[in-house]
């Protein structure tokens, strides 16, 4: 009996109170409003995997539609529509012209993300009578003008 007594102390000092692991999940970003969108932008293309700029862009936006004008052809400018899903606006125009695709019908579409002043984001051109194909795989930077 007396041994329990002295191992006793020794589970009272050892023992530690049970409290709830902190949470470790971190939250999740904000969603996406419009007036996180609407706005003028501008920034640089690149070709994906690539640090080198294929053309600069100037971008106004506003109520689902972005009119992008790209510096390699000042005639080229590419109409976008946009949806907000979550913590991205996911893009897409309808066939065009393309003057960097010798002037083949292309669609683009892609996935911004933005935060703050700061837009980020990829996209694929496809041959617009062919959905499977794709003519350039790209990725994009650029900032909200005030």
């Amino acid at each position: 009996m007396r041994r329990y007594l002295l191992v006793l102390p020794f589970l009272f000092a050892c023992s530690k109170a049970d409290t709830p692991p902190a949470d470790s999940a971190a939250a999740a970003p904000a969603a996406l409003t419009e007036a996180d969108v609407a706005g003028n932008w501008s920034g640089s293309v690149m070709a994906e995997g690539s640090d080198s700029v294929l053309a600069t862009w100037t971008d106004s936006c506003g109520g689902g539609t972005c009119r992008v004008v790209f510096s390699t052809a000042p005639n080229d400018t590419v109409v976008n529509t946009y949806t907000l899903s979550g913590d991205s606006a996911i893009y897409s125009s309808g066939p065009r012209k393309d003057p960097a695709a010798g002037g083949a019908m292309t669609t683009d579409a892609g996935v911004a993300r933005i935060t703050g002043t700061q837009i980020t984001g990829a996209g694929v051109v496809r041959l617009a009578d062919k959905p499977d194909s794709v003519v350039s795989r790209y990725r994009f930077t650029g900032t909200k003008g005030m």
